[in-house]
């Protein structure tokens, strides 16, 4: 999205809120069921594609301006009890185990992979691996390692270099934090042709992001790079 599709009068949405799952990461964008009060925070249950997740309210989140449903991370149900907070504290330790133990034995079997999350819901007897990869990765062994070590049902998936970065969050050359990982809904197709139009420096480590991919940024301002560029000189 380019600074130029915001409306001019953009308000916060009511009926969508970001809920932060890792104090590390930014809010992901979630519905607000009705009836539902939300205070600063403040733990919520989330209902996910997943499963059920605690999420917590922060006080510096970026509103949600605008629909985004490819973003929408699940549905906030109710306020969390004490025992659902102490049994996400349990589970966060199980998903780091799991999470370490998997970058361990990918390396051992000498796998092309990058595991990068892992996430066990309240109500599943499940644990969702994301890992990044540049092609096919046969993780059958893999897969049945980590079984024998959780005790649970595991399912691994594979993501891109961009949605690694998106997942890890992070900090950009220009001191903020990564677009993908905050504002943006998705990916926008960004080409060599950008950077030129807009006369900054092709050394790829000058417009690279933390993915090794163009920078996303160099879309945002495409459109206004274009019309400057068109616009009558003055004298």
């Amino acid at each position: 999205m380019s600074c130029s599709e915001c409306p001019a009068a953009a308000r916060p949405r009511g009926d969508l809120v970001r809920m932060t799952f890792s104090p590390d990461l930014p809010g992901q964008v979630c519905t607000l069921r009705a009836g539902v009060e939300l205070e600063v925070g403040v733990s919520y249950v989330v209902a996910s594609s997943d499963g059920e997740r605690v999420g917590r309210l922060g006080g510096h989140e970026i509103p949600v301006m605008r629909p985004c449903p490819e973003r929408v991370a699940g549905s906030v149900l109710r306020r969390a009890a004490p025992s659902e907070v102490a049994r996400t504290q349990e589970l966060a330790l199980v998903a780091r185990d799991a999470l370490r133990f998997c970058r361990e034995r990918a390396r051992e079997l000498n796998l092309p992979m990058r595991p990068v999350t892992a996430t066990v819901p309240l109500d599943r007897d499940t644990i969702v691996i994301t890992f990044a990869a540049e092609e096919r990765v046969d993780f059958r062994d893999l897969l049945r390692d980590l079984g024998r070590r959780t005790r649970r049902r595991v399912e691994l998936r594979q993501i891109g270099v961009r949605d690694q970065a998106r997942a890890s969050g992070g900090w950009g050359p220009c001191g903020r934090m990564l677009c993908c990982s905050t504002f943006m809904t998705r990916f926008n197709s960004v080409t060599i042709r950008m950077a030129k139009a807009q006369k900054l420096s092709l050394n790829p480590t000058r417009i690279s992001g933390m993915c090794g991919r163009l920078m996303c940024c160099l879309a945002h301002e495409a459109n206004e790079a274009d019309t400057a560029r068109k616009a009558p000189r003055t004298q």
